[in-house]
């Protein structure tokens, strides 16, 4: 069964969305929903990224940085987030 007719999710799209999930307001709608959940979403990374202990070697002798940004699709601009 298909995943959009509540069959089972493939295991790679499956590993993204239970990443994603956590992400989610749900006191949102709409576009916010999703503008927050994308932001939320890449601090996520950020942060899992720097807890990462071979990073965060390279992270606290200041040879690495780790920036999250978004691309906006609409505008094709590349945004930092806080």
């Amino acid at each position: 069964m298909p995943a959009e007719a509540g069959g089972a999710l493939l295991a790679h799209i499956r590993y993204l969305a239970e990443r994603i999930r956590p992400a989610i307001d749900h006191g949102l709608e709409g576009e916010a929903r999703i503008d927050a959940a994308v932001t939320e979403n890449v601090r996520r990374v950020r942060a899992r990224l720097t807890a990462e202990p071979d990073l965060a070697a390279r992270i606290a002798d200041g040879c690495l940085g780790i920036v999250g940004a978004r691309y906006e699709l609409t505008s094709q601009l590349v945004r930092k987030v806080p």
